[in-house]
């Protein structure tokens, strides 16, 4: 049987006989008879220009009616005895052909293919149906011989005619010597091709090359079993580096602090693990405070990362951004009144005089009134609205018109209120009422004068004359003994 490659020059010698295709049984009608040819075929042909094995295909055939007046089948398509599928031919008119076909995925080398036809029913003119015997349908069944060669690289370029079938970049004879895998680029299956084992000196043949344990693809000393990694590229082997990942931090400093060795950042926030210790920050905590906001950015907008409120105001760090007052400042306005006292007494910590009555919050005894900033005598009620601000008995504007200090309850500090002086007729402005030397609060009657003074007076020459009577005496004794 003659055998058939498949390439583009056999395809278009098949096409055309396709295209030659010819009724064999000449008439105006059809024929019947014992011995009638009633169907035409012109062999199979498969899609494609270039197939290999591996490739879904189509595989044709053409049925052509040349006997009766209605002709219908199921072409089966075999490979060897194995069925591949079944077409439909419906009710073919005499003298019509049709193309049949399946759909196949190659095999590799050669194959027998066979069209067969089942399920033949053939009409005649009034629509009886013809018997035909098996062996008359047998005898019309047709087949080739294919030889499908496969193309492990996918070049176009089957592995017979290929000089490299894997296409990894050495030849096959080059393979064989080798003793790797023609058909396979990376035969180890390391995840580097053969070539370029090959040429870094590698065993193709052993996935790990220096049997450290570690893929040839992921060991970066593939050639050094003391050496496979080098997690900071600074060409020292993690096994001989005493700082792995350069962080700053020795590996024996990172096992102590429960840090990774291999990882800059161990906690992801920014700061290598070697800054974290500068900053005497946690280099597994993004947040080593607790206050919301990761470490680098504190560091970057200078608050502390180890303290939760940097400024000791009372409000933390994260608190402070979103009321915008200042996390290292714990009086923002500069008002006397730290920021955390403000938010608890309902100021603004962003304003000196929160409401603004051109008293600062600090010294304003009611900061969020802005028509009362005193409240002289305690009593609650501001300057403004009370009455007496003193609380001294006297209305202010009595004390107007007796021109006392309405914000003083004893205006001459004579330890009696003035409501008291204004009362007993002594002076409220005035600490000694009868300017007999003693004060008001403490004369039995400060509106009459005392002789203490004259005997004061009297007293104190005495004395004087005394000590004149003894100086002259002890200068008489002086010269009588000279």
């Amino acid at each position: 049987m003659e055998k058939y490659m498949l390439n583009r020059r056999k395809l278009k010698k098949f096409g055309g006989i396709l295209a030659a295709l010819g009724l064999l049984l000449m008439g105006p009608s059809p024929v019947f008879g014992e011995g009638f040819n009633f169907v035409v075929n012109e062999g199979m042909r498969i899609s494609g220009e270039k197939v290999f094995s591996g490739d879904k295909v189509k595989i044709y055939t053409v049925i052509v009616n040349n006997d009766f007046a209605s002709l219908s089948a199921e072409p089966a398509f075999y490979d060897g005895d194995t069925l591949i599928g079944t077409a439909s031919i419906n009710e073919l008119q005499f003298e019509k052909a049709q193309q049949a076909w399946v759909e196949y995925v190659l095999p590799y080398g050669e194959h027998t293919l066979q069209m067969r036809l089942t399920n033949v029913i053939a009409k005649d003119n009034k629509g009886d149906i013809i018997s035909i015997g098996d062996q008359q349908i047998a005898s019309y069944q047709t087949e080739k011989m294919f030889d499908f060669d496969r193309d492990s690289d996918g070049d176009d370029i089957g592995d017979k005619e290929d000089p490299d079938d894997d296409n990894d970049g050495l030849l096959d004879v080059t393979e064989q010597e080798l003793g790797t895998d023609p058909l396979k680029s990376d035969t180890d299956g390391d995840g580097i091709s053969d070539k370029e084992e090959h040429d870094k000196g590698l065993d193709p043949k052993n996935a790990d090359t220096d049997g450290d344990g570690v893929n040839d693809s992921e060991d970066l000393y593939p050639k050094d079993k003391n050496e496979w990694a080098d997690v900071d590229g600074d060409g020292i082997g993690d096994n001989a580096d005493t700082d792995d990942d350069n962080d700053g931090l020795l590996d024996t400093e990172e096992a102590e602090l429960g840090s990774d060795p291999h990882n800059p950042d161990t906690d992801g926030d920014g700061l290598t693990d070697g800054q974290e210790k500068e900053h005497g920050t946690s280099p597994t905590e993004v947040d080593t405070d607790n206050d919301g906001i990761d470490d680098k950015t504190e560091i970057d907008q200078g608050t502390n990362p180890t303290l939760p409120d940097t400024d000791g105001d009372g409000i933390g760090d994260k608190d402070e951004a979103e009321k915008g007052t200042d996390p290292v400042k714990a009086d923002t306005d500069g008002d006397g009144v730290n920021d955390g006292d403000e938010i608890q007494k309902g100021t603004d910590p962003l304003k000196a005089d929160s409401d603004n009555d051109g008293v600062n919050d600090l010294l304003d005894i009611f900061p969020l009134n802005e028509k009362e900033s005193a409240d002289t005598d305690l009593d609650g009620i501001g300057n403004n609205e009370d009455d007496d601000d003193d609380n001294d008995g006297l209305k202010d504007e009595e004390e107007k018109n007796i021109r006392t200090n309405p914000l003083k309850a004893d205006s001459d500090d004579d330890g009696l209120k003035d409501n008291v002086e204004h009362e007993r007729g002594t002076d409220p402005n005035n600490s000694d009422t009868d300017a007999d030397g003693v004060v008001d609060g403490h004369d039995r009657d400060p509106l009459v004068p005392k002789n203490q003074d004259i005997k004061r007076y009297v007293q104190f020459g005495a004395l004087g004359c005394f000590g004149l009577f003894i100086f002259f005496y002890i200068i008489y004794l002086f010269k009588r003994k000279s």
